[in-house]
């Protein structure tokens, strides 16, 4: 009797782990938000699990959404135990075509950006007033007494002519605005009023373009532009997209990421770029380019792991088709959805896996969009991460807005 009672007991004591495993596996790993095209049905394979929908009536609605159709389901646990509301959006079906190819950019900022500040040697001592006044590396500032800065040269002839007057500053942190008072003093190096700021109103670079569509909106890098010296996203005011070509490549080793190495035509300017996001760079093509077929663009639940292949350029101007393999799905990050690693071998022996530059190399598997690649793993070369296309793409309208 008691061989029984402790054999219930374990087998109880299974069965709710076992339980609580799938309960927390199963709210992490469902998505919160599906989408489909219009006239599919959602498929939800989950052991266990039963979907259910929702009146919409019933549903925490939020008014602002601005889809064709929404659709509502809740996920419970052998349709008893509640797991998660789903919402289903749905679209009409999205074509782009896929590039893979170089471009060059050139971004001028939205404000300038403080990248440093340092002491400045008067006759009464050392002074740091940038720092006195509470600035810091990453801000942003935005205005000198009253007026829009838009670069360096904005900044220094406001201080240069203060004859150490306060200045007025508002800056942006964090995507708050603040207001501070800067106060110049007298350099006896240079014999000019200084502030210790070292700031920067733009950047160039090379990168790779995603995917544009018939309209030519664009998209590339799969993730934002920062600042070199301070890791923070430049806040865009306007950017150059033009022509650019692959010249030779810095293979990636392990512990040291490879480059691209390009040059820019800069006699040949072909479109804008009009938002800096965390996923991606976007803007729009005078005339849409692309070396390839348009192709469907693949939701997230449509990626698989297994085969795939990303288009890039590491020579020249014309993109090339490479394998690789998707090793593992992440539903929950914002923008590192998956682990992919190269496995072309024309690939490897030219760069070594994913080298910097590559990054906006966009993923196809089945014959759908599903992807780009964002980064790559220092301490293996072959492998990085990349985005949901369905991210990318959600930032296209924005653009459209900004014409």
């Amino acid at each position: 009797m008691k061989k029984l009672l402790k054999l219930a007991v374990f087998s109880i004591l299974i069965f709710s782990c076992f339980l609580i495993f799938l309960i927390v596996y199963y709210s992490y790993n469902i998505p919160t938000t599906y989408r489909i095209f219009k006239g599919q049905e959602p498929i939800f394979n989950y052991f266990g699990v039963e979907f259910s929908k929702i009146d919409e009536k019933n549903f925490r609605k939020n008014p602002s959404q601005k889809f064709i159709e929404n659709d509502f389901y809740r996920a419970k646990l052998f349709n008893i135990i509640p797991l998660k509301e789903v919402n289903v959006k749905k679209y009409s079906k999205t074509y782009v075509f896929p590039c893979g190819t170089p471009f060059g950019v050139k971004v001028l900022t939205d404000g300038v950006m403080v990248t440093n500040t340092e002491i400045i040697k008067t006759k009464n001592g050392e002074k740091n007033p940038s720092k006195e006044a509470g600035l810091k590396k990453g801000d942003i500032i935005e205005e000198i007494n009253e007026k829009k800065i838009t670069s360096n040269d904005d900044l220094k002839n406001v201080i240069y002519i203060s004859n150490g007057n306060e200045i007025k500053v508002k800056y942006n942190r964090n995507f708050r605005d603040y207001e501070t008072t800067l106060k110049p003093v007298l350099s006896e190096k240079e014999n000019r009023w200084l502030t210790g700021l070292w700031v920067r109103d733009s950047s160039a670079g090379l990168g790779t373009t995603t995917f544009c569509t018939k309209d030519g909106i664009f998209a590339g890098l799969g993730h934002a532009i920062c600042d070199i010296d301070t890791g923070e996203k430049l806040p865009l005011g306007s950017g150059e997209i033009v022509k650019a070509s692959i010249d030779s490549v810095k293979k990636g080793t392990c512990g040291n990421a490879g480059e691209l190495c390009g040059t820019f035509n800069k006699e040949s300017s072909i479109g804008n770029a009009k938002i800096n996001s965390d996923f991606g760079l976007y803007g729009r093509l005078y005339t849409p380019i692309s070396p390839h077929e348009p192709v469907v663009v693949g939701f997230k639940q449509e990626a698989k792991v297994g085969k795939a292949y990303i288009y890039c350029t590491v020579e020249g101007d014309v993109s090339k088709k490479y394998k690789i393999l998707i090793e593992s799905i992440d539903y929950k990050s914002a923008s590192r959805n998956f682990v992919i690693k190269i496995t072309d071998e024309k690939l490897l022996e030219k760069t070594g896996g994913i080298v910097q530059g590559m990054s906006g190399s966009p993923i196809i598997q089945n014959g759908k969009f599903i992807g780009a690649v964002t980064h790559v793993f220092l301490k293996d070369s072959t492998r990085g991460y990349g985005i949901f296309a369905e991210t990318m793409l959600e930032l296209t309208d924005r653009v459209k807005k900004k014409n």
